[in-house]
């Protein structure tokens, strides 16, 4: 007898600790939800992709407005190159010591 309460008690303790599995149908109704409603069923980004991509344009940003600046003050092509070389360098970098998003480091 205690045998069989012993299995019980682990089959139990089994099905208690199954991964959650949806239904194929309860799935399904959710699909068909998300595609009438006009939802993308694209991926996820994780927020470690998020903040690349912020800073990825942070710096395409920067760098367009430098170079603009760098067009608007300077008259010869090769104060132009100049700058425009040294703001594909500097940007980047400014960008990379500065970036602190989450607010980790107390200046």
């Amino acid at each position: 007898m205690s045998k069989e309460r012993a299995q019980r008690r682990a089959e139990e303790r089994a099905k208690k600790h199954a991964p959650k599995t949806r239904s194929a149908e309860s799935s399904e109704t959710e699909r068909r939800a998300a595609r009438t409603s006009g939802a993308k069923s694209g991926r996820v980004r994780t927020a470690r992709e998020q903040r690349t991509r912020r800073r990825m344009t942070v710096v395409a940003v920067l760098w367009v407005v430098a170079n603009a600046m760098i067009w608007l003050l300077t008259d010869t092509w090769n104060a132009r190159w100049l700058g425009l070389t040294i703001t594909t360098i500097l940007v980047p970098v400014i960008v990379w010591l500065v970036w602190d998003p989450e607010g980790r480091v107390d200046l």
